[in-house]
């Protein structure tokens, strides 16, 4: 097999995946439209894009879960890269536009079928929109995005990291992380404490900024938080690679 990358490939590996899941994603995405029917509103829509989106990535190589299915997609003719890359357009891009797309026709719809039960004249909005794109700006709206794309590709990391209940492994070894860096944190603030006093028996701490010892770190961070996409994406890839039939 040629190892160059090959879109043809990759639309066919594209074309394998809808065909022997079509019933499971028309089911979700019907699921989804009475979901965003019922609720339409921003913060509930917005969890339910990360926690369903995140169920969706921890399941990209559950073939790995068994042998038998691990093998047979090991087999399958195309390099890991077009494999890999099939999976982020699956899990990151498609997954988000089929959201937007569902959202869309469920709080049209829910609105409208409100409208002609009850009588009310509750004009079309879409809360999320309005939340992300026309009042904050569309680098809102991208940020949610990127957002998105990188707790995607932290649990299709872990989907083909861990055989089984990789969904359950990941969220527990990202909390486990988040404690661990929660921990640092506190500790370094403990060494950059400017100063405290006691009034009224309350203890007031002034905290010096990372930047007053770090020139620069907020700047880092982003950059860093900016690389954290491609850098699990890469990790995914070599974790791929290390799969044997």
């Amino acid at each position: 097999m040629n190892a160059t990358l090959n879109i043809n490939r990759i639309w066919l590996l594209l074309q394998r995946y809808f065909i022997e899941n079509k019933q499971r994603e028309l089911s979700f995405w019907g699921i989804a439209i009475v979901v965003f029917m019922l609720a339409h509103q921003t913060e509930a829509v917005t969890i339910y894009l990360f926690i369903s989106g995140l169920i969706f990535a921890g399941n990209t190589f559950k073939s790995f879960n068994y042998t038998p299915s691990g093998m047979h997609y090991l087999l399958i003719p195309a390099t890991h890269t077009e494999k890999l890359i099939t999976n982020i357009l699956l899990s990151t891009f498609y997954y988000f536009a089929m959201f937007v797309i569902t959202y869309t026709i469920g709080t049209f719809l829910g609105i409208n079928i409100r409208n002609l039960l009850w009588g009310d004249s509750i004009p079309v909005e879409f809360d999320l929109f309005n939340t992300y794109w026309h009042n904050s700006g569309n680098i809102s709206f991208w940020n949610m995005f990127y957002s998105f794309a990188v707790l995607q590709s932290i649990f299709m990391l872990g989907s083909v990291y861990f055989k089984r209940n990789a969904v359950f492994k990941t969220i527990l070894s990202y909390f486990v992380l988040i404690f661990v860096l929660f921990v640092i944190q506190l500790f370094i603030l403990k060494v950059g404490y400017g100063s405290f006093h006691i009034d009224n028996h309350d203890i007031n701490l002034q905290f010096m900024s990372f930047n007053d010892y770090f020139p620069g770190f907020e700047t880092a961070f982003k950059v860093l938080g900016y690389l954290s996409l491609p850098f699990f994406w890469l990790v995914t890839y070599f974790r791929l690679t290390e799969k044997e039939v």
